[in-house]
C-alpha cells in the first residue's frame, strides 16, 4: 500500500454497533434508512454516509431472522463518528413496526483489499448484459483501472417509495490499493443510503453468494 492510500483511508471508516431483536421484514433497507434519519438527520445531508446490510437469517414468510451476533454498521467520514456513536449508542429504533435495539459500538478501518464485495449494486438497470455494461461504465468514470475485473452475482430487488430498485450483488478483484480507496468511500451505483454499492473485504470469490 502507498502512503498516500494509508493516509486516505483513514478519512472514513465503519462504525458497528451491536443490535438485538427478533426479527425484521426481508425489505427491511427503506424502513431502515428512514428510522436511522429520524434519529440523526444529518445523516441525509452526508454524501458518503451509507449502511452496510445486516446480516441476517432469512425463512419463507417474509422476515429474516436476527442472530446473537447481528451488528448495524454504518460508514462514515470519521469527523462524524463521534456524532453518530452518541445518537445511537442504547438506542431502541422502530423498524417496520419491528423493534431493534442499538447497544455499543466500535470502529472498524476500511479494509484496503485487492478484492471487494458489495451485497446490493444498482444502476437503474435489471437486466444483467446491461447492468454489466453499465458496472464497466461506472468504473471508468471512477477512474478505476481497467485491469479490474468484476463478476455479477444473483439479482438483489427492493422498495422504496413505493419504486422497485433492482441490482445484483458485485465482487471486484485485481484492485490496485488507490482503486479500493475510491470504491470503498465512493461506493458504486446509486442507494448509498439504503445499504447498495457499499464495498467490504471479500476473501474467497466462490463464495460470492
Amino acid at each position: 500500500m502507498n502512503a498516500k492510500a494509508q493516509s486516505a483511508s483513514a478519512e472514513m471508516a465503519d462504525l458497528a454497533f451491536s443490535v438485538r431483536g427478533e426479527q425484521i421484514p426481508s425489505d427491511y433497507r427503506h424502513a431502515l434508512w428512514a428510522a436511522l434519519r429520524a434519529a440523526a438527520p444529518w445523516l441525509e445531508d452526508e454524501s458518503r454516509a451509507g449502511v452496510l446490510g445486516i446480516r441476517t437469517v432469512a425463512t419463507e414468510r417474509g422476515v429474516c431472522l436476527l442472530g446473537r451476533r447481528a451488528s448495524l454498521t454504518l460508514r462514515l467520514p470519521i469527523g462524524r463518528l463521534e456524532a453518530a456513536a452518541a445518537v445511537f449508542e442504547g438506542r431502541r429504533i422502530e423498524v417496520a413496526g419491528q423493534t431493534l435495539e442499538i447497544g455499543t459500538s466500535h470502529v472498524r478501518p476500511l479494509p484496503l483489499a485487492n478484492t471487494l464485495y458489495a451485497d446490493f449494486v444498482t444502476t437503474g438497470s435489471s437486466e444483467e448484459t446491461r447492468f454489466h455494461e453499465e458496472v464497466a461504465e461506472a468504473l471508468a468514470r471512477a477512474g478505476v483501472s481497467a485491469s479490474v475485473r468484476f463478476i455479477c452475482g444473483r439479482p438483489r430487488s427492493l422498495h422504496a417509495d413505493g419504486e422497485q430498485v433492482n441490482g445484483y450483488a458485485v465482487v471486484l478483484h485485481e484492485l490496485r490499493p488507490d482503486d479500493a480507496l475510491t470504491l470503498l468511500h465512493e461506493g458504486l451505483g446509486g442507494g448509498r443510503k439504503l445499504g447498495c454499492g457499499i464495498f467490504v473485504q471479500h476473501k474467497a470469490i466462490a463464495g460470492l453468494d
